[in-house]
C-alpha cells in the first residue's frame, strides 16, 4: 500500500494537534458541567472521541504502513483482511462478553461519576469497535451506517489510502482522507467486499 504523505511525522504531528483541539474542548465542557448531567456526558463523549482518534490513527498510521514502511503486516495481518475483506467474523461469545462487559461498565460510570466516565467512554468505544466493523461489512450496514460503510468499501477498493474510520467519519473528515464524492460502487466492487455472504442471500 502507498504512503498517503512524503512525511508521514508530520501527519502524525498534524493530526495530534487537531486531536487535541477537538479533545480539549470536549473536557473543558465537562469541568465546566460538573454537578449536572452535563458533566457525564462531555466526559463519557471525551472518552469516546479519543478512541475514534486512536482507532483512526492506527489504522492509518501503522496497519497502513505510513511511518514504517513494509514492518507491520506481521503484527496486524492488515492485507489479508484486505486481500478478504468477506471473511471477517464476530462469535456469539465474543457478542456476549462484549455487551456485558459494556453495559457494566457503563453502569459503573453512571455510579461513580467522575473521571472514570471518561475511561468508560474510550472502554466501550474500544469494545463496540469490533461490532461496527462487522456491521460495515454486511449489506445492513447500508441502512445503520451507509455514509461509513460508502467510505468503508471505497478503502478496500480503489482507495486504500482514504476512509480510515470505522466509528465516525469525523477524523476522514477533518483530515481529508474521504474517498472522493464523486467515486461510485460497482456492483463488481460489492461483490468482492461482501464476498460469500452476498452470493448466500441474492
Amino acid at each position: 500500500m502507498k504512503t498517503l504523505s512524503k512525511n508521514p511525522q508530520i501527519e502524525v504531528l498534524r493530526s495530534l494537534a487537531w486531536a487535541c483541539s477537538c479533545l480539549s474542548i470536549l473536557l473543558i465542557a465537562a469541568f465546566l458541567l460538573k454537578g449536572t448531567i452535563g458533566y457525564f456526558i462531555f466526559l463519557f463523549a471525551y472518552g469516546w472521541l479519543l478512541w475514534t482518534f486512536v482507532e483512526y490513527s492506527i489504522h492509518r498510521f501503522l496497519m497502513h504502513e505510513l511511518i514504517v514502511p513494509g514492518k507491520k503486516d506481521e503484527l496486524f495481518n492488515h492485507h489479508n483482511h484486505h486481500a478478504n475483506p468477506h471473511s471477517l467474523k464476530v462469535k456469539m461469545w465474543h457478542r456476549i462478553l462484549v455487551f456485558s462487559l459494556g453495559i457494566s461498565i457503563f453502569f459503573l460510570a453512571v455510579t461513580l461519576n467522575n473521571l472514570f466516565t471518561a475511561f468508560a467512554g474510550f472502554f466501550i468505544g474500544f469494545l463496540f469497535y469490533n461490532f461496527l466493523h462487522y456491521i460495515l461489512h454486511k449489506p445492513i450496514g447500508k441502512i445503520l451506517l451507509p455514509k461509513i460503510q460508502r467510505a468503508h468499501i471505497l478503502h478496500h477498493t480503489r482507495y486504500p489510502n482514504c476512509g480510515y474510520s470505522f466509528s465516525t467519519i469525523l477524523w476522514d473528515w477533518l483530515f481529508d482522507t474521504l474517498p472522493p464524492k464523486e467515486a461510485e460502487i460497482s456492483p463488481k466492487m460489492e461483490e468482492n467486499y461482501f464476498g460469500f455472504f452476498r452470493k448466500t442471500t441474492h
